[in-house]
């Protein structure tokens, strides 16, 4: 792939994600619906995610493709967790400002240690031909996609057995105007 392409993957990436962000902007979230667009959105990442290590280095065009699709999953799966989030809060707000300093912190902190890791091996690289065409399994292809596809596999388990409490509004007890 080109050079700019180090630019031009992550800009449609984040474009995506906004407009898929925008577009959930307006969706009204229950349990059900929070666990069903995660849930599409890790597929989308586990798809993606293979892709990813099975593209030939011959079809890198493709690659901008993937590049759609993982944005749209990082939004699906990023605005549900946060909401996920929120629901688990709830109107209890001792806490609040703990739960979501410390996710934060830990997403920093875990995307520090990836990105450490991915450029520790940058260049140690395997080429092994398949059908005449060659597979580079570099650590940076499997760290970008099994990785990925592989804790979004987990997430989704683990969002699909949460007992998430019903989000739907409750009717007000007294009236607003007296």
């Amino acid at each position: 792939m080109p050079q700019s392409s180090k630019a031009l993957v992550p800009a449609i990436i984040y474009v995506c994600s906004l407009i898929v962000s925008v577009i959930l902007q307006e969706t009204r979230w229950s349990s059900w619906r929070l666990k069903l667009y995660f849930s599409a959105g890790a597929v989308l990442w586990i798809l993606s995610g293979l892709g990813i290590v099975l593209l030939p280095s011959r079809l890198h065009n493709v690659m901008y493709v993937i590049s759609i699709i993982i944005g749209a999953a990082n939004a699906l799966m990023t605005v549900t967790s946060i909401s996920m989030e929120g629901v688990l809060v709830g109107e209890d707000l001792n806490g609040c400002a703990f739960v979501y300093g410390s996710l934060s912190f830990v997403d920093k902190v875990s995307c520090g240690i990836a990105l450490y890791i991915l450029e520790s091996y940058q260049g140690s690289t395997k080429i092994s031909p398949n059908l005449g065409t060659a597979f580079g399994y570099t650590v940076t292809r499997l760290g970008l996609g099994l990785v990925p596809a592989a804790c979004s596999l987990l997430s989704a388990i683990v969002a699909y057995t949460m007992d998430l409490p019903d989000t739907r509004r409750r009717p007000l007890v007294e009236p607003l105007v007296a």
